[in-house]
């Protein structure tokens, strides 16, 4: 306890120091105060905390406070949707007196960290300035509090020490700037941290970045210091104010961040949303309004009615009347049934409807669970929520408790939900589209009810709403892809981050290190609606302009079209076949819904072509002669059968109509059932309740779907209980089994998700013999190029492989890598024959590299890197970049030291060691300065002397030697190979009596020996003698040719070579030839040609080239005793 009064009392003191030099905020009543800024103010109209203090503190003021921050905006970079306006704009309609600025966390990236922190302080400037030239409320400048950005929690966030270090460079920066113009600036960084450390027992951020209900709690005497504001009265009715304060919050977010505003704003605005959108938009203001006065009523502890009256506000028209034609007539499920025209051998039955289910309305996607229930999300909101009526999309739990093939069963998980487009399940849960925000709805009773709900990204385009992320799927790796339509400005802001696309785009969020990617930006097609990813874990899609596309392009890049065969439009979710419930000809066919011009499920095929695939149509499942049925999703149930969602409106369409067009309904939804006539169906794997053994067996199923749901099982596993069956199941798999290497990928993929490095079963997939394993290999590179081991060569390898399609996915992986290394990669690559989509890759990733070529420090010239600040990125580079000089290398050395308050000497151990483990190439670089001993203690050579790795330690003996702390020669291999580090004369004499004894004792010994003999200058006559005779040893022969061919052949000595090439001669012409493929041979070969060539003995050589003997290049790989070879 007297530890946390301590923290308490300091966490105080600090708020009371967190606004320098700066006045009381004089408020007037009737002030309009607003946010702006990044997520850590658009956050807070989630929770309502601070505001709802901010009126506590002003009762009588009758405050109007607006929200206009947006994820990931900085000071001079806020994208907003077409011809939606600019800050300016809304803060003058707003009539704005007071702005609560927040920033300074994304610009730390945009700004380039370090390097731009001179150039962000300018900006800052002109900012301010900028926003007190203007007289939003008409009369006089606003008055302005700037805050700073928090600090990071815990270690989640990539670094957090070096991250907080530029956080803490950029607060001060904002408190320079601000103190300069006058400008209130609140130092939230330094109060988080002080917040952080009190609270080490409850986190209070989701993330390490953006606070929890509770972290912005906590923090609200930070947010609201009394330098600044008024006190907190004791007394005051939080939670009354605060329920008022977010239901104006709702009601004023319809008006500002409203879906659809490219139908209210943008382009397609004509002809309906003139109509209708003003006379709503000018309600809900009125509606804000009215909350505003409710809110100053529970300020003043007033009492309020429970329903709050909005019959002051503009009366708006609930539907407009539709244009003629272009609707079909509403059925009823039996009679849209007899309607079908069902292809031969295929059954489709109802499996759930609205009559049977009267919330199942708008049924938009389908997901089953391990337990097989199906989830259904629902959308009777779509296309638009009316002003002052509340949603209630939901996600349904439907379940056939007597297996007759009909929902007998329905569970409401969630409700009052707002276009939920796409879900997919999580731990304990789901997650799910709202946008535009992506949230995780819990279960944390496990009664099949959310009860928790956790906003995890903000920021995704709602321009159109039923473009927003949608089409959840989980890639085998453990990432959650979601897909974005046309018209969309997405800016989310991450722990890595903003991230930022135009238009359409595919991403990637791994929910276990919170980081999100942009796997595609504008995919080809627009709307990419039917995204699948098949056995191998290839990304392939349908849009709605017969655009079949294979996701496998370049960071930052296009997708290249998928070549194609049919001229099937307006696709909507596709699903591949692996079931036995289906005809062998089916298997590894897809299942495809077309929802306009065609209104059915159809039979697509992916046909390989290359490093692409040919997309075409095989035949029809059913077709609707109904027109109002539209089917929007589809997936495989557990029992192999096909289920389908039906939307089920007699208007299709979004902008073909008005968004409040009379004849769009919202009542009906059906879930269809096909499958096939007298084949049995499948018996659905145990899952829930499965043991970890069961459930990697089930990695090996022939279903594509049981794989699927097993995979979200053992994700959900703790590592204690995963790590050790998953290393037993590994050794127990049989190479001899036709889909071994697919066992390899799942459990690769395993580690892989929960970030478990694993080099040598990477080395396994990724050679062998399938090139499809490799392949995957290759894509899975891209999130391992920073920790597995070798990447670089990995890369290198890959790009040279065989088969073009690995090569491919080489290229792609490497534009998410280092440069430098993607150059290379390219560059090799482009060496072979490519077809259409892979020279697109090729280009793509030339095109995306380019921007990061120009100032990537592990691109740029020597000297211009050189000149940078040592920055988090660039200190990285002088570690990894190989190749640079020492100069640089010990810059970096010098300044990490310093930083980490250690001795230089232990700084490079740690580098060395670090490298070593990453098999980096620049180790080398490191080692030379080692060798030159401009760093050289017993604490180095101490400390790798104790690794098991053999060149750090020749490279620790060498360096012991040199600076005379060597107290006798030890018998060691690896003392006697550390000669190749030695560059004095004298010192490489001193190795021969050592080396001469280690040729009396092991063959390991021996081996080494033989090496340094090839080193040590002088004693030729001696030295040649030693090796001609070790030569005769059939265990030692290549060890002693190579000694041999190391050394000086002008030191050769006449007679004894003479007399060797005449012996051993003998030797090479008994060998048999089968064996003449030997290292030994090659290499004795090599050195009897030297001899004879040097002799001018033109008989040797003829009989040499008798024995038929191939050129061979043979070069010793340093400091070990291992060779590469070309022949």
């Amino acid at each position: 306890m007297l530890y946390r009064s301590t923290l308490a009392a300091a966490f105080l003191a600090l708020l009371s120091a967190s606004v320098a030099k700066a006045a009381s905020l004089e408020l007037k009543k009737g002030d309009h105060l607003v946010w702006i800024g990044n997520t850590f103010a658009e956050r807070m109209q989630y929770f309502g905390e601070i505001e709802s203090q901010l009126h506590a503190r002003y009762p009588e003021h009758n405050l109007v406070v607006r929200n206009l921050a947006w994820s990931a905006d900085t000071i001079s970079l806020r994208p907003r949707p077409k011809d939606f306006g600019d800050l300016h704009h809304y803060l003058s309609e707003l009539k704005v007196d007071v702005i609560l600025a927040c920033y300074g966390f994304n610009e730390t990236w945009d700004y380039g960290g370090q390097e731009g922190v001179a150039r962000f302080g300018t900006d800052l400037a002109s900012f301010l300035k900028e926003l007190r030239s203007n007289n939003y409320n008409g009369d006089s400048p606003p008055k302005i509090i700037l805050y700073s950005p928090l600090a990071c929690e815990g270690s989640i966030v990539p670094d957090t020490p070096a991250r907080n270090r530029l956080l803490s460079l950029y607060t001060d920066t904002m408190h320079r700037v601000a103190g300069s113009l006058g400008v209130p600036c609140v130092d939230l960084y330094s109060a988080s941290q002080s917040l952080y450390q009190q609270e080490k027992e409850a986190a209070c951020t989701i993330n390490g970045v953006h606070l929890t209900a509770g972290g912005y709690l906590k923090l609200a005497p930070a947010i609201l210091p009394q330098k600044l504001f008024a006190a907190l009265p004791d007394d005051a009715s939080l939670e009354a104010i605060r329920t008022e304060v977010l239901e104006k919050n709702d009601t004023f977010f319809d008006w500002y961040r409203t879906v659809n505003s490219f139908y209210i704003h943008g382009d397609r605005k004509n002809p309906y949303g003139t109509v209708n959108f003003p006379l709503e938009r000018k309600k809900l203001l009125q509606m804000s309004s009215l909350r505003d006065q409710r809110i100053w009523s529970a300020a003043r502890g007033e009492n309020l009615s429970p329903k709050i009256d909005d019959s002051s506000t503009v009366e708006i028209p609930l539907t407009l009347p539709g244009k003629r034609g272009g609707t079909s007539p509403a059925l009823t499920p039996m009679e849209e049934q007899a309607q079908f025209e069902i292809a031969e051998g295929f059954e489709v039955e109802l499996f759930a409807s609205e009559q049977e289910f009267p919330e199942l309305r708008n049924p938009v996607a389908l997901n089953f669970d391990a337990a097989g229930r199906l989830w259904v999300a629902t959308m009777p909101s779509y296309p638009h929520a009316l002003p002052g009526v509340k949603t209630n999309d939901q996600i349904l739990i439907l379940e056939d408790t007597d297996q007759d093939g009909k929902a007998d069963k329905r569970t409401v998980f969630a409700e009052n939900l707002y276009l939920p487009l796409g879900f997919e399940f999580g731990r304990d849960g789901i997650y799910l589209s709202q946008e535009p925000n992506l949230v995780f709805l819990a279960d944390t009773d496990g009664d099949s009810k959310a009860d928790q709900e956790t906003i995890l990204l903000h920021g995704f385009g709602s321009e159109d709403c039923h473009h927003a992320i949608h089409n959840f799927v989980w890639g085998p790796g453990g990432g959650l892809y979601m897909q974005e339509s046309v018209f969309h400005h997405t800016q989310v802001e991450t722990i890595y981050g903003p991230r930022r696309s135009k238009d359409n785009a595919i991403y990637r969020f791994d929910p276990r290190t919170h980081r999100l990617e942009i796997v595609s930006r504008l995919p080809p097609g627009g709307n990419p609606w039917g995204y699948a990813i098949n056995r191998w874990g290839e990304h392939l899609y349908v849009a709605r302009h017969n655009n079949a596309s294979l996701i496998n392009q370049p960071e930052s890049g296009n997708v290249a079209n998928a070549s194609y065969g049919n001229r099937d439009t307006r696709n909507c979710g596709q699903e591949f076949i692996s079931s036995r419930h289906w005809p062998d000809r089916f298997q590894g066919k897809v299942f495809s819904n077309q929802y306009k011009n065609f209104q059915g499920v159809l039979l697509h095929d992916w046909e390989e072509n290359g490093t692409t695939y040919n997309h075409k149509r095989l035949g029809q499942v059913f077709e609707a002669r109904n027109k109002a049925c539209i089917p929007v999703d589809l997936e495989l149930g557990p029992d192999g059968a096909l289920y389908v969602a039906d939307w089920y409106n007699p208007v299709l369409g979004h902008m073909q109509y008005s968004l409040r067009d009379e004849r769009r309904d919202s009542s009906k939804g059906r879930i269809w059932r096909i499958t096939w006539k007298g084949r049995p169906l499948d018996t659905p794997a145990k899952i829930v309740d499965a043991s970890v053994e069961e459930l990697l067996d089930l990695l090996k199923a022939y279903e594509d779907r049981n794989r699927y749901r097993a995979r979200r099982a053992l994700w959900n596993l703790p590592d204690e209980t995963l790590r050790p069956a998953l290393k037993k199941w590994l050794t127990s798999l049989d190479p001899s089994e036709d889909n071994h290497a697919h066992h390899l990928a799942e459990a690769l993929w395993l580690h892989q998700q929960r970030g478990w490095i694993n080099a040598e079963l990477f080395q396994k997939v990724s050679t062998h013999r399938d090139y499809y394993s490799r392949a995957a290999a290759a894509h899975l590179l891209r999130h391992w190029s920073e920790d597995l081991p070798g990447a670089d060569s990995h890369f290198l390898r890959l790009a040279n492989d065989a088969h073009a399609k690995v090569r491919l996915e080489t290229v792609v992986s490497s534009t998410w890598a280092d440069p430098a290394i993607a150059v290379r990669v390219i560059e090799q690559a482009s060496d072979y024959p490519q077809d259409n989509y892979l020279k697109f890759a090729i280009a793509n990733a030339r095109k995306a590299l380019g921007p990061a070529l120009e100032n990537h420090p592990m691109a740029i010239p020597p000297s211009k890197l050189a000149t940078l600040p040592l920055s988090e990125r660039v200190l990285k580079t002088l570690i990894r970049r190989p190749n640079l000089g020492s100069e640089l290398r010990l810059k970096a050395l010098h300044h990490l030291a310093r930083e980490r308050s250690r001795t230089k000497e232990k700084v490079l151990v740690e580098i060395i060691e670090q490298l070593q483990r990453e098999e980096r190439p620049s180790l080398q670089d490191w080692l030379t300065i080692l060798d030159s001993t401009k760093v050289s203690s017993p604490v180095v050579f101490n400390s790798l002397l104790k690794s098991s790795n053999s060149t750090l330690r020749q490279a620790a003996f060498a360096a012991q030697l040199r600076s005379g702390h060597f107290p006798s020669f030890p018998l060691d291999p690896d003392a006697l190979r550390s000669i190749s580090r030695i560059n004095s004369i004298e010192l490489k004499k001193s190795y021969l009596d050592p080396a001469r004894k280690a040729l009396s004792s092991s063959r390991t010994m021996q081996e080494a020996a033989l090496f340094c003999l090839g080193h040590i200058p002088e004693h030729d006559v001696k030295i040649f003698t030693i090796l001609a005779k070790h030569l005769q040893n059939p265990n030692l022969a290549a060890a002693a040719a190579e000694a041999a061919l190391a050394r000086p052949k002008e030191g050769w000595p006449p007679q004894e070579s003479a007399a060797l090439l005449h012996t051993h001669l003998s030797t090479l012409e008994a060998t048999p030839v089968e064996k003449r493929g030997s290292l030994s041979f090659k290499l004795a070969s090599k050195l009897l040609t030297a001899i004879a060539t040097l002799r001018e003995a033109s008989d040797a050589l003829d009989k040499i080239r008798s024995l038929q003997l191939l050129p061979v290049e043979i070069f010793t790989v340093p400091d070990q005793l291992r060779f590469n070879k070309t022949s």
